[in-house]
């Protein structure tokens, strides 16, 4: 069965902010062109890194409370709100895998079968995929969905160098931290190996996963997903608040001086 790798992280942003990127992003990173996605609701620029991955800037069109009706992420604050994983097989016979091994572990986390979705880019190019996101009860964010192309992924992920080379030198995604509350981490660390199709990991007594990419960077290692319980004051604020808050977004760059790179840290969701 091909890997599974990391497609990228959601981060949800104000209208005006799409429009034009604030120079917190610009100066460290190139910003590709995206589009607005079928049924009109959003639209998103990306920023596209060397080893495939990338992160997805989105808003509802002009923060229309009407666009947010019936979304997915309708009901998300601004902040890093979900991820998508994919691999190099069908939609449908990912699923299939992701639902044999959640079966097998009996983890209480289901899928949804593929649905296919879309977006027209600003230069009129058609793009279409397929989704599979977590059933209800899973949150949001809580879980990854996985997206599959259906027209070639280069169309909506461009692997050129002039929207691959960033300012900053960033080559991909370092780490992402997921807080979820206290009885939902033991669930998601039995979740994760099988969505994944990883082993269970820890590291200072915290459950992590690393997941890989689609083009390994040289000298560089793979993403670090860290599943955690709010223990801060400012955490367990945010906790109470949402339920479940991605944070802690690290983007690796290259460094001469530092063999394992050096990281960019977003930690948008606790309002930086």
């Amino acid at each position: 069965m091909p890997p599974i790798y990391l497609d990228h992280i959601v981060i949800l942003l104000p209208y005006s902010q799409i429009v034009s990127p604030p120079a917190s992003i610009t100066k460290n990173f190139t910003i590709t062109p995206g589009g607005v996605h079928a049924g009109g609701q959003t639209e998103n620029k990306l920023i596209v890194f060397e080893d495939g991955s990338y992160i997805e800037l989105i808003a509802f069109v002009h923060d229309d409370p009407k666009h947010r009706v019936g979304h997915r992420w309708g009901g998300k604050e601004v902040g890093i709100i979900d991820f998508a994983l994919s691999s190099e097989e069908s939609a449908e016979s990912c699923f299939e895998g992701v639902k044999e091994r959640l079966e097998k572990k009996g983890v209480e986390v289901r899928y949804e079968k593929p649905a296919e979705g879309g977006r027209k880019r600003d230069d009129g190019e058609v793009l279409k995929w397929k989704v599979t996101v977590p059933e209800h009860p899973a949150t949001r964010g809580e879980v990854p969905f996985f997206c599959h192309d259906i027209t070639g992924r280069e169309l909506r992920v461009p692997g050129e160098k002039q929207w691959t080379a960033h300012p900053s030198k960033a080559y991909g995604v370092r780490g992402l931290k997921i807080y979820v509350e206290k009885e939902r981490v033991e669930v998601l660390e039995r979740a994760y190996p099988a969505i994944l199709d990883v082993e269970y990991g820890e590291r200072g007594g915290k459950s992590v996963f690393e997941i890989g990419s689609l083009r390994p960077v040289e000298g560089q290692g793979k993403a670090v997903l860290s599943v955690l319980e709010p223990t801060g004051e400012g955490e367990r604020k945010l906790g109470a608040e949402r339920g479940v808050f991605l944070t802690d977004l690290e983007i690796g760059i290259s460094g001469s001086s530092n063999e394992e790179g050096q990281t960019i840290r977003f930690p948008i969701a606790l309002g930086g």
